[in-house]
C-alpha cells in the first residue's frame, strides 16, 4: 500500500484512480501525518463487502467448513459423475453435447 499526503493525492488523483482500478494497488492518504482515507478500486471494494457478508453469515461459514472437510476426506465427485447422475435422474437428456458433438469425458 502506498502512503501519500493529501496534497500529493490531489495533484495525482487521476493517476491514483487509474492505478487503483487496474493494478489493485491501494493508497493510504494522510492529512497532517495521520491516516485519513484509503483509496481502492471499486472491484476490490466489492470483494471486501462480499467477504464481510460471507464472514458474518454463520450458515455460510458452516457450509464452507463442511465442504473443506469433504474435500480433505476425498468425498468429491467429478463432472462425469454429476452428468451421469443427472441423466439417471432424467434431468439431463442423453449425452452432453458441445458444438453438436458429444462432450469428451474427463479421464
Amino acid at each position: 500500500m502506498t502512503t501519500l499526503p493529501v496534497a500529493e493525492a490531489r495533484a495525482n488523483f487521476s493517476k491514483i484512480v487509474e492505478s487503483a482500478s487496474t493494478t489493485h494497488e491501494r493508497f493510504e492518504v494522510t492529512r497532517n501525518g495521520s491516516r485519513a482515507v484509503v483509496i481502492l478500486g471499486a472491484e476490490d471494494y466489492d470483494v471486501l463487502l462480499e467477504t464481510i457478508d460471507i464472514l458474518s453469515d454463520s450458515t455460510a461459514l458452516d457450509d464452507i467448513r463442511e465442504g473443506l472437510r469433504d474435500l480433505e476426506a476425498g468425498d468429491v465427485v467429478d463432472a462425469d459423475d454429476v452428468r451421469d447422475a443427472m441423466i439417471e435422474a432424467r434431468r439431463l437428456g442423453g449425452e452432453l453435447r458441445v458444438g453438436g458433438q458429444p462432450a469428451p469425458r474427463a479421464e
